[in-house]
């Protein structure tokens, strides 16, 4: 017979008999792909948008000079010019702007010598824009926007825009409209740029350069000028290729995404039980046919390779509908996650998701791949069926029962090595070995379901026998008798509510450590900032007279004026920070590692010692007692480590000193954010209309009260996981579906069996019963299992894979709700997954239901 008349004969025909299960295991694959092609497709999007952004504005720069966010002295620029192999060097200010009465729009703000841009960037006017006039051009107020920027916001030349720039109202009058042409493409057309005069004015950096870009002579080597620069220049300047940037963005961005990839390749690991179910169920289906095929001479191989083929169309032609789905998908979490990012790492504006061939081909390839490896065991097990065995009803269980003490024994190795996989520490910064261990968890706890299934129907018959709840004896008894199909449902749902118990009591976790963390930091009665502070890019601090006007106003107890730049510590980049000790041992308080908060604080302050953040630390093996080298101002110094506090702003690591060694090492001027300490029955009313007079009118300061900031900080927090529990809900989905699957084909397989029990009197509703019991269990078990490996999840979350990725120590918080919730949501979505073969067995014919085979 040929192979397609065989393929015609037994796939496709019983794709057409059986179509709702073929349906239900595509969709749960589509879900699956769908989701991974999403999250994928999102972090390649936020990433191209970044490193794109970069390449817009470094132009033809071959080589950037920068000083972070204290800057460069703009004496510099003509030393840089005059060097040997420098073809053409032009200053750069930046700054990331708020638009006024726009809330949470931002602005790239970029200052540029306008005269000597032509060796680096093109800017091209708008079609109908006239040239503007040298008055135009260094007219301190002008600036120039897209003409994507001006549309979106009613915008014309001419016209004012109001934009929070540093601790200033600031209005600009539109000199012109740049095409999408070059730097204008960055961000989405969201940047403006503007005279480097006016920019250093309107910055606060007068004197001062944020970037300076070089074009180098090509003739001479690009290594050798960058070492001729590095040696010429203040050590504190860093000297790179523009696209070093792009590579630490992405090394900033690699722990965020690598989560995300995480948590969708567990739903993808889902949908992939579920091909492994319904290729399992279809060989038990066609035991008979099997064993005829075998009979008139097809081999083991050919019939491996029948099966296989039925998993991996299943597995195209969800990866199809997948992929599709994906995209859709991705474009309604792609503002969830750049909002996130935003939040978190550096300013981002991204509008389009941006998807290549290679990830499509990869989802498309892991989807019909991952399927057809999900299918090779039952395939291969249908392959060694012989003709007599497959003539023998119930010998397919029978060998499953047979080896569920093997499956036992796989189980206990596999949760072994998931605990020894906790130890080793991370590689290149990344938790593999934690990821390695939550799949042997997962896998470990599946294989305990075959026994659990046996173990439960003998308990329910042993404690139920005789006349005592005939109906779940007999429910108990169908999932004992069928632990084939029943395990690898319960194993797939039980995937997911591990997924869903285990995020939830980490995020819950990390919740709960944050609220005491603030609760315990935030001491301040109220915190002064910059409006456009907490955009990140934004460069906004509040000036010394601001903070000394502040300092003398009546009812304010103490100030704690705090300042960080960015900088890069031990080849990481973190934040390097200064503040009051004095005030801060004082009135507030900080988490530390050992040790009592005003004690280091003050130890700190007398022996110029800094303190640092537990993620720092963590990354770079540092405590209490070591010295640590810095690079500032006034030159390398080695300050000892008076203390090691909990920190849970940034990842990248923190340093803070005391604000008078600050001052002495040359940091900047100014203050990122103003601790106010109230007296006691101060009128806070008061102090803040007086801070809101010393800002004046064209002062852009926010002013929160201690509640609100806290309420901002969680507020952040929920949106960062936003996408996380939108995760748990899709695992949880292709779960149900597997149950679904399961308790259809039990149906259709014991037509018989329901014929039988309606001929001798069982009643509808008592088939319905019988039918839900099974769906109850099935429930139960998956609770009881997907608790276990929840918790155990949530543990390897929460110390090793949070740890290592992000340096933070998070102190983990058992919830009963987490109980409740998943039991409600097991055991719900089981019986409601049960509800439509329960329907379908009353339904059945009873004469064609007693005379049938199955």
């Amino acid at each position: 017979m040929h192979i397609w008349s065989i393929i015609r004969l037994t796939i496709l025909r019983h794709f057409w008999i059986s179509p709702v299960r073929m349906l239900v295991t595509v969709t749960g694959v589509a879900i699956g792909i769908a989701t991974f092609t999403a999250i994928q497709a999102t972090n390649e999007s936020v990433l191209r948008s970044f490193t794109r952004a970069i390449d817009l504005v470094a132009g033809r720069t071959t080589i950037e000079i920068s000083g972070g966010e204290p800057g460069i002295d703009e004496r510099l620029l003509t030393a840089v010019q005059r060097m040997d192999g420098v073809s053409a060097a032009a200053p750069i200010m930046h700054t990331v702007a708020a638009v006024a009465d726009s809330p949470g729009e931002a602005l790239l703000l970029i200052g540029v010598d306008l005269f000597a841009e032509d060796p680096f960037r093109e800017y091209r006017l708008a079609d109908d824009d006239r040239p503007p006039t040298i008055e135009e051009l260094l007219s301190p107020d002008a600036i120039f926007v897209t003409a994507t920027f001006a549309e979106a916001h009613g915008l014309q030349k001419g016209g004012r825009l109001t934009l929070l720039v540093g601790p200033r109202r600031q209005r600009f009058t539109i000199r012109g409209l740049l095409a999408p042409h070059g730097p204008a493409r960055a961000f989405d057309g969201n940047m403006a740029i503007l005279d480097i005069a006016a920019a250093q004015v309107a910055f606060g950096k007068i004197g001062r350069l944020d970037r300076i870009d070089v074009v180098t002579d090509e003739r001479v080597s690009l290594d050798e000028i960058r070492a001729r620069l590095a040696t010429r220049l203040p050590p504190h300047l860093s000297v790179q290729q523009p696209d070093r940037r792009g590579r630490q963005v992405e090394k900033m961005l690699r722990a965020f995404r690598l989560n995300l990839t995480a948590l969708s390749a567990i739903a993808l690991l889902v949908s992939l039980f579920l091909v492994y179910n319904a290729v399992s169920l279809s060989v038990l289906e066609r035991r008979r046919q099997i064993g005829i095929l075998r009979a008139l001479g097809l081999t083991r191989g050919a019939v491996a390779a029948l099966f296989a083929t039925e998993g991996m169309a299943l597995g195209l032609l969800g990866s199809l509908l997948g992929v599709g789905g994906g995209l859709l998908l991705g474009r309604a979490l792609l503002q969830t996650v750049s909002t996130t990012v935003s939040s978190l790492y550096a300013y981002l504006r991204v509008e389009e998701l941006e998807v290549g061939p290679v990830l499509l081909l990869t989802a498309f390839a892991l989807g019909s791949g991952g399927a057809l490896l999900a299918s090779l065991v039952p395939a291969c097990a249908a392959g060694r069926i012989a003709p007599k065995d497959a003539m023998q009803i119930g010998s397919f269980e029978k060998t499953w029962i047979r080896h569920s003490p093997l499956a036992l024994l796989c189980g206990f190795v596999l949760l072994t090595a998931a605990f020894l996989l906790t130890r080793p520490g991370p590689v290149a910064g990344a938790p593999l070995f934690g990821y390695l261990s939550l799949a042997c968890l997962i896998f470990g706890v599946a294989c305990f379901t075959p026994q659990l299934l046996r173990l439960t129907g003998a308990g329910i018959h042993a404690l139920c026998g005789g006349r005592r709840a005939p109906l779940l004896v007999l429910a108990a008894g169908n999932l004992s008798s069928q632990v084939g199909r029943g395990a690898v449902a319960v194993a797939a749902m039980m995937t997911a509510i591990a997924m869903l118990v285990g995020l939830t009591l980490m995020i819950g976790s990390f919740r709960r450590t944050v609220e005491l963390w603030v609760e315990q930091t935030i001491r301040a009665d109220l915190i002064v900032s910059p409006a456009a502070r907490f955009i990140k890019g934004s460069q906004a601090r509040l000036s010394d007279s601001f903070i000394e006007g502040a300092a003398r106003i009546p009812g304010i107890a103490a100030i704690d004026p705090f300042i960080g730049t960015r900088v890069e510590l031990l080849g990481q980049e973190g934040l390097f920070a200064a503040g009051d000790f004095e005030v801060l041992a004082r009135y507030g308080r900080l988490l530390f590692r050992n040790g009592e908060s005003a004690t280091i604080l003050r130890r700190a302050k007398v022996e110029g010692g800094i303190i640092i953040s537990e993620s720092l630390a963590l990354s770079r093996g540092l405590t209490e007692g070591d010295r640590l080298p810095l690079d500032l101002p006034s030159g390398r110094v080695q300050l000892p480590i008076a203390g090691v506090f909990y920190d849970y702003s940034t990842d990248g690591g923190k340093v803070v000193m005391d604000r008078d060694l600050w001052t002495r090492a040359g940091g900047e001027n100014g203050a990122d954010i103003l601790a106010i300490y109230l007296e006691p029955h101060a009128d806070e009313a008061a102090v803040r209309r007086q801070l809101l007079a010393l800002a004046g009118e064209s002062g852009a300061v926010a002013i929160n009260s201690n509640r609100a900031l806290k309420a901002r900080v969680l507020e952040i927090f929920d949106n960062t996981f936003a996408v996380a529990r939108a995760l748990e809900l899709i695992a949880v989905l292709v779960g149900v579906l597997g149950v679904f699957n399961v308790l259809w084909a039990s149906v259709l397989s014991r037509r018989r069996e329901i014929g039988v029990l309606r001929s001798v009197g069982a009643t509808k509703a008592q088939l319905v019963r019988i039918i839900l019991g099974e769906a109850g269990l099935l429930g139960l078990l998956t609770e009881l299992l997907g608790l276990a490996a929840g918790i155990a999840l949530s543990l390897i979350l929460i110390h090793v894979i949070n740890k290592q990725s992000f340096g933070w120590t998070i102190q983990f918080q058992f919830s009963w709700w987490v109980v409740l919730k998943s039991s409600i949501i097991a055991l719900g979505t089981a019986l409601l997954a049960g509800y439509l073969p329960a329907r379908q067995a009353t339904r059945l014919d009873i004469p064609a239901a007693v005379s049938s085979e199955g």
